[in-house]
């Protein structure tokens, strides 16, 4: 009898479930660890889509250059370049979403090609924007 009850008092503890006090701790708990994980990620993630770019800015114009150099003609545009397989329909916009500014010949660079990337703002002409002409300095 004694075995019984106390089998009974075990069985009605572990029905209980969790209080609304021990829920909300844990919710503040996951909170504090994403809200610690975002304020370490978000500026590296930043910094990764401007290095994306710097390096899609160059690639559009050695491959440019490459096919001045062998056809004595500018491109008329990224799609030239796709074609001939220098670039891939994914490198045709920024990592922000708009597309390359691509000029041949350049008003930068006379002799070559002007490429801009719009920068995280989207907006040309502002002093986030990448050119190729200042990358090569």
């Amino acid at each position: 009898m004694i075995n019984e009850r106390k089998r009974s008092r075990v069985m009605r503890v572990a029905q209980r479930g969790f209080t609304l006090i021990e829920v909300m701790i844990v919710i503040v708990i996951i909170g504090l660890i994403a809200g610690a994980v975002s304020f370490g990620v978000v500026p590296k993630l930043k910094k990764a889509k401007i290095e994306t770019a710097k390096m899609v800015v160059q690639k559009i114009a050695n491959a440019a250059a490459a096919t001045m150099g062998t056809s004595s003609a500018c491109p008329k545009g990224l799609e030239d370049l796709v074609a001939t397989g220098d670039l891939s329909k994914s490198q045709l916009k920024d990592p922000w979403g708009t597309p390359y500014v691509f000029r041949c010949p350049g008003v930068k660079d006379p002799d070559g090609v002007d490429v801009t990337s719009n920068g995280p703002d989207k907006q040309p002409g502002t002093p986030d924007d990448l050119n190729s002409w200042e990358l090569n300095q």
